[in-house]
């Protein structure tokens, strides 16, 4: 048992215990041990060395007594090298932002208490979670911002009450753990991030602003912290999140060869130390096997790109229902050609719209981090990544967007208005998915990022969030929190499992069906750009339709006949004219082009 009584001890960790402070190194040498150092004045107290009985394999273990953890730093040394505990828990604070490295940071103890006041996981359900990506800096750096501290933890928790009007229940994390944002020893060697495809490379001497590259995976990123206690701001905002039964998930980049047993050891840290609802784990060789039948790790949100080596047996058995995830591009880019109109997409749209595994959830997306924001994506036709200095050789040049007329910013009102219904018609389609939506910071409220659609090495207005479009976009913020109101108020769309295309409850209406200019019969042709869903709720006492036309030109959608004493009516719709009478029998709809309409059956009051 450590100091402060938690009865789950981490073998590699340097920790206080009620014997001293417990130092641990890996290494092979013999010639190796600690260094401790004033923590204020960073003078040299003590080097002191690991003997033969300190070692066990590789790892060398050693308790030292006497010594204020509080007021101390360390450093390890193999012969004549100082290093920089890869393990720390915090690290030496006062470096800000950005500032190069070039000689070991000294590391800290961090140990102390901290109150929880009964805070309990919210364990919320995939088909009840809406999450927002948000990368810390970013979200609120910006002056716009309005929050007292920018671009911190503590800015996040100031945007709680905003996020919660969203509707938003899962926060994720752009890497949040400790990394060296630029780094300048020479002779360094390049690391790699996390891509789809190929991966990039992180340049020494460039800033790394994203964070896809080797970390202090047991510290939360000090410079991201307004105090210079960034463990204790991370946890306020866990314990905020909490409170308002929302859940934080947080992104780690493992390099390729990183030890698979330390990444169960970082993952376990997160959980019982700062109380981490999910992990969106990135890179090559993630040991999915060995995470998702950790017993610890049992309901806690394990998202992956590459679901192969799930032991789905011991997820089963957990008692804690699905809490594997599948986090991939599969539903953006046919959603993506399908909105620019691209031929051919319909079947898969359909395909995905309905996806929803019964032994995993599936993250459903139009942007993330990488590629387009979903502004860019209704404003250009191709990426502008000059500012990266790589020119232009760097980013997608698939991006699936299209510029409605006029590449970047427009005076063009009819353009202005087109791209604001493509935004609304993109949030339409992820909210009507089965999956778990996500939507990546400011897309609601039309976030640019100049057309670059890969700012990695970039801290600046680009990839900060203006929130002054809040109020300038605020039709685009009202649409999607009414879209998440809409899908929160049908259990059809929480069902957690993929929906029948049979009439299950016999009230002669299937759970979900396709309809085209006739009713329960789709149009998947190569040059058909429209359709219509419909699910069926409450033994046929709600039916909801959604008419989608992503072509140019109008087309008509049949919509079956309500049951005896009802009608059908216009819930929402990006078209601005779509406001209508109710009508109660079988009809044809003349859609037009570029929009999404919502039909929902109310009864006929008598």
């Amino acid at each position: 048992m450590n100091k402060n009584g938690t009865n789950y001890i981490f073998p590699l960790i340097t920790q206080e215990t009620a014997s001293g402070i417990r130092f641990c190194l890996e290494s092979k040498t013999t010639d190796c041990g600690v260094i401790l150092y004033d923590r204020v004045s960073g003078k040299e107290i003590k080097k002191i060395p690991f003997e033969s009985g300190d070692r066990i394999g590789n790892l060398y273990c050693k308790t030292v007594s006497g010594f204020d953890a509080s007021g101390i730093s360390y450093l390890y040394y193999c012969g004549s090298k100082h290093i920089t505990d890869p393990r720390a828990t915090a690290l030496v604070s006062g470096r800000e932002y950005a500032s190069p490295v070039k000689e070991p940071l000294k590391a800290v103890i961090n140990d102390t208490d901290y109150d929880w006041d009964g805070d309990l996981h919210p364990r919320l359900k995939y088909e009840d979670s809406f999450f927002y990506l948000l990368h810390v800096r970013g979200f609120t750096k910006s002056p716009s911002s309005g929050v007292k501290h920018k671009g911190t933890f503590a800015g996040i928790s100031e945007k709680l009450d905003y996020l919660s009007s969203l509707g938003v229940t899962t926060i994720e994390l752009q890497p949040a753990y400790e990394f060296i944002e630029i780094e300048c020893k020479p002779g360094i060697e390049p690391s790699y991030g996390y891509g789809t495809s190929k991966p990039f490379q992180v340049i020494p001497g460039k800033l790394n602003y994203w964070g896809y590259k080797t970390g202090y995976y047991y510290a939360p990123k000090e410079s991201y912290s307004s105090s210079e206690d960034a463990s204790r701001e991370f946890k306020d905002l866990v314990k905020a999140l909490h409170k308002r039964g929302m859940e934080i998930c947080m992104q780690f980049y493992f390099a390729p060869d990183f030890p698979e047993s330390e990444v169960l050891e970082v993952l376990r840290f997160w959980v019982i130390n700062y109380h981490v609802d999910g992990f969106h784990l990135m890179g090559m060789n993630i040991p999915m096997r060995l995470v998702s039948s950790d017993s610890l790790l049992a309901g806690t949100k394990l998202l992956n790109d590459h679901l192969d080596n799930v032991d789905f047996e011991s997820v089963k058995e957990s008692g804690y229902g699905k809490f594997i995830g599948l986090y991939t591009d599969d539903f953006r880019y046919p959603m993506r050609r399908l909105l620019k109109s691209d031929e051919g997409q319909v079947s898969d749209a359909l395909s995905f719209l309905r996806s929803n595994p019964e032994e995993f959830g599936r993250i459903n997306f139009f942007s993330d981090y990488q590629g387009f924001t979903l502004m860019d994506m209704v404003s250009y036709d191709r990426k502008h990544n000059e500012e990266n200095g790589e020119d232009g050789r760097d980013g997608s040049d698939y991006n699936f967007s299209w510029n409605c007329g006029e590449e970047g910013p427009t005076r063009k009102k009819k353009i202005r208005d087109l791209r604001m219904r493509q935004i609304k018609n993109a949030y339409s389609l992820l909210m009507l998915g089965a999956g778990t939506p996500l939507i990546f910071m400011g897309d609601e409220f039309g976030n640019s990022q100049s057309g670059n659609n890969n700012p990695y090495c970039i801290d600046s207005q680009v990839t900060w969030l203006d929130w002054k479009n809040l109020k300038k976009n605020s039709e685009l913020a009202d649409y999607l929190k009414e879209l998440v109101k809409l899908r929160g108020a049908h259990k059809i769309f929480k069902s957690g499992r993929e929906l029948y295309m049979i009439d299950t409850e016999n009230c002669g209406y299937p759970e979900m069906s396709y309809h085209s200019d006739t009713a329960y019969r789709v149009s998947c042709e190569y040059y058909s750009r429209s359709f219509g869903i419909m699910y069926c709720e409450d033994k046929g006492d709600t039916l909801i339709y959604a008419a989608v036309n992503m072509g140019w030109e109008d087309k008509v959608l049949a919509l079956p006949r309500p049951p005896k004493g009802y009608f059908w009516t216009v819930k929402m719709s990006t078209d601005p004219d779509a406001a209508e009478k109710p009508v109660s029998g079988e009809l044809e709809k003349s859609i037009p082009g570029r929009t999404v309409t919502i039909y929902t059956t109310v009864k006929v009051k008598k």
